[in-house]
């Protein structure tokens, strides 16, 4: 560990000693010794001896951290991130010393999604992949363009990166020109052949999926196919996806076959305003229309979904659990979040949303 010793004597020599001739602490080669033995408690008892005489030593602060690691101590994750934030703002050799010091305690799994990130970037920098990809992988659960980075990056680095991995973060990434381009050069590399997706044969009156070639969506137009509109009523979701019903029973929905969400505001029978939410599970091809799952704000299930959150809140907490987790682009293109245009009916929706009706 001459490297991180070397850091250390160049930041914080002690005192009493004159530069040029720092000498480890004794206790700290009583910590290191309690941590071989796994002895932790003796380890953290000692490592505290010397962070009494020299708190800025670098070594004796990651020695503490996995040993309260070890104990359970909820501390430990405040402490690993501090050890970590300061060898991130020396070298990457300093990290990689740094990180064999923490031992378990800086396992990827073992850090939150943002310092695993940091730890990544680092890695990935220095031309360590390898080393990199568990903590990208970590990293994925970060929302937002970081968790995507993340996951485009974690499976570059994959030696043998699953198709339908690579399908799934095609669809996150669809608002980002950049990664999904390089997801897109994956899936070329991997499968030459056209990536498929979900569609209900229009017409079939059941919801028994096929598989049919993907297509970008096209822009809406007078002259497009008409779409298949299918009324359903949400029972249920869970982390696999949605579980709808319509005239021909209950079926599960998954959330990556959810390509586009429409959302709009149509008068309703009874005088009043109702919201119709769609969700696209094909785009038209050729002679066939798009097909349409639709939904009015009475049959979202709402109050089973959210018991007790009040309906607006409801409505778009499930708009939003159904886009983060789809991937699913929302119509018409440059429509803005929480937001619910007018339409004079459901017609009128259908033709300037999905070009026909």
């Amino acid at each position: 560990m001459p490297v991180l010793r070397n850091f250390l004597k160049s930041v914080t020599p002690p005192t009493r000693e004159r530069p040029g001739e720092w000498v480890q602490h004794p206790d700290y080669f009583v910590g290191t010794e309690a941590l071989a033995k796994e002895d932790a408690a003796a380890a953290r008892e000692a490592f505290s001896r010397v962070l009494a005489e020299r708190p800025d030593q670098l070594d004796a602060r990651a020695g503490l951290a996995r040993a309260s690691f070890l104990l359970g101590d909820p501390g430990a994750l405040v402490q690993v991130d501090e050890v970590l934030g300061r060898a991130l703002a020396g070298t990457t050799e300093l990290l990689r010393v740094t990180l064999e010091e923490l031992g378990p305690a800086a396992e990827a799994r073992a850090l939150r999604p943002a310092l695993a990130w940091r730890v990544a970037q680092r890695l990935d920098a220095d031309g360590d992949g390898n080393g990199a990809r568990p903590f990208y992988e970590v990293a994925m659960r970060l929302d937002g363009l970081v968790g995507h980075k993340a996951r485009v990056r974690s499976l570059e680095l994959d030696p043998e990166p699953k198709v339908e991995a690579l399908q799934s973060v095609s669809k996150l990434t669809a608002h980002e020109p950049e990664l999904h381009k390089r997801v897109a050069a994956l899936l070329r590399k991997l499968a030459p052949e056209e990536p498929r997706s979900i569609e209900l044969p229009p017409a079939d009156t059941h919801l028994e999926l096929e598989l049919r070639p993907v297509h970008d969506a096209p822009e809406a137009a007078p002259t497009a196919p008409p779409p298949r509109i299918v009324p359903v009523r949400i029972q249920g979701m869970d982390d696999a996806g949605l579980r709808v019903s319509s005239t021909t029973g209950t079926h599960p929905v998954p959330f990556g076959k959810i390509l586009g969400l429409a959302l709009g505001r149509v008068p309703a029978e009874d005088g009043r305003t109702t919201v119709l939410t769609d969700l696209v599970l094909s785009w038209p091809d050729g002679a066939k229309g798009s097909t349409i799952l639709r939904a009015i704000l009475g049959d979202l299930g709402l109050d089973r979904l959210y018991p007790g959150v009040p309906p607006k809140e409801a409505y778009w907490r499930l708009v939003g659990e159904i886009e983060k987790r789809s991937g699913a682009r929302r119509l018409p293109a440059g429509a803005e979040r929480e937001t619910l245009p007018r339409y004079a009916g459901p017609e009128e929706m259908t033709r300037s949303v999905h070009g026909a009706g």
